[in-house]
């Protein structure tokens, strides 16, 4: 629950701040009203600018289907929801199944060929130029045309694929594309002043912003394999620590030999494992990897009293841990242990050096035989 409210926390706001501006544009100076239309394509052209730097090609896709909706005062047909809202609602959806693939290859160019033809079709169904007459049927109860309620409901289809995205994975990409469809609909369903849309459509594509500079720093400071965070958020952690901690370093045993028996595949799953294992402590220790097979914990305020304990419980759930190495003629589970060792800091010492005292400690406990939590001297 926590990672799930921390990745709505600032897109959320984003689009509150959209909002509550759009209800004082009145009191806005007229440079800034005059300025305010142009404000969505200029953070549009940032966000383009950001996804070509970062190699994000889904997040320009993106945008261009967040400024489909922009087209609808030049049309004449006013029926909702309109069919450039329906065909961006659907699009954000489609984006969460597709894999990033980049910018400048035949994925981005494909995917954005077939962007224009959406809104080459919209175009041509809002101004008549193709109709679905037979749709034109008025449903009984609902008293909407058989066309509108089939786009509300391909747009309820796609918020709660969106929703389920999001409950399961809690990324930044569900995240936005959320926040994004929430505010279509609060565009259509509105009657927004055009200045209140563009402050609307601003926090819309604002949103997107953040999503590449948050992912631009997970990349950063996250490990891709474990999803821990990286040495890099180590070492900026290690900057500010109080006067009462404890560091832990942690290595899988034979590990080496391990990846030399059943591949570098199977290496990777333990890694993983060991990893999930350690995540579940998480509100004991702040756990990072290392690099290669080593991890490291850090045990601060409270958990600093614990921590023997809790670094026992690790070694021991991660020994139980059975892992599937099966091959083709045959089937087999193993387990793997792991090694620790723990130092307190002594007053006045640097954090390196009690990094340092941990990684011998660990040395210790592979020299003692394995699978132990030694405390240093």
């Amino acid at each position: 629950m926590p990672q799930r409210t921390g990745s709505l926390l600032i897109p959320l706001f984003i689009l509150l701040a959209g909002l509550f501006a759009s209800v004082y544009t009145t009191q806005f100076p007229a440079l800034a009203l005059d300025l305010l239309p142009w404000l969505p394509y200029v953070l549009s052209v940032v966000m383009v600018f950001m996804a070509w730097h970062f190699n994000r090609g889904k997040v320009l896709l993106a945008g261009g289907l967040l400024l489909l909706p922009t087209f609808y005062p030049y049309v004449s047909n006013h029926d909702l929801p309109n069919s450039f809202t329906t065909i961006a609602a659907i699009g954000l959806g489609l984006l969460l199944l597709l894999r990033e693939r980049g910018f400048f290859n035949r994925y981005g160019f494909n995917r954005i060929l077939f962007l224009g033809m959406l809104v080459a079709w919209s175009m041509s169904y809002e101004k008549g130029v193709i109709n679905f007459n037979f749709l034109a049927v008025l449903v009984p109860v609902v008293n909407i045309t058989l066309s509108s309620l089939l786009c509300w409901l391909m747009i309820g289809l796609t918020v709660m694929t969106s929703l389920i995205f999001w409950w399961r994975h809690a990324d930044g990409f569900s995240t936005a594309v959320l926040i994004s469809l929430v505010s279509l609909l609060l565009i259509e369903c509105m009657s927004f002043t055009a200045h209140q849309d563009a402050a609307v459509r601003s926090a819309q594509i604002l949103v997107w912003v953040w999503f590449v500079v948050s992912e631009s720093h997970r990349m950063a400071y996250r490990d891709e394999l474990t999803q821990l965070p990286s040495r890099r958020a180590l070492n900026e952690a290690m900057l500010a620590l109080p006067r009462h901690y404890a560091l832990a370093m942690l290595d899988v045993d034979h590990f080496k030999k391990f990846n030399d028996s059943y591949g570098h595949d199977k290496g990777d799953d333990v890694l993983k494992q060991v990893a999930r294992v350690m995540q579940r402590y998480s509100g004991s220790a702040s756990v990072y990897r290392y690099g290669g097979e080593e991890f490291t914990l850090l045990f601060k305020g409270r958990g600093i009293e614990h921590a023997e304990v809790v670094l026992e419980q690790i070694r021991e759930e991660i020994h139980l841990q059975r892992l599937d190495v099966s091959t083709e003629t045959k089937h087999k589970e193993v387990s793997v242990s792991v090694s620790m060792g723990l130092a307190f800091v002594n007053t006045g010492e640097a954090p390196n050096d009690v990094l340092k005292r941990a990684d011998q400690a660990l040395y210790q406990a592979k020299r003692k035989g394995r699978n132990k939590v030694i405390l240093a001297s």
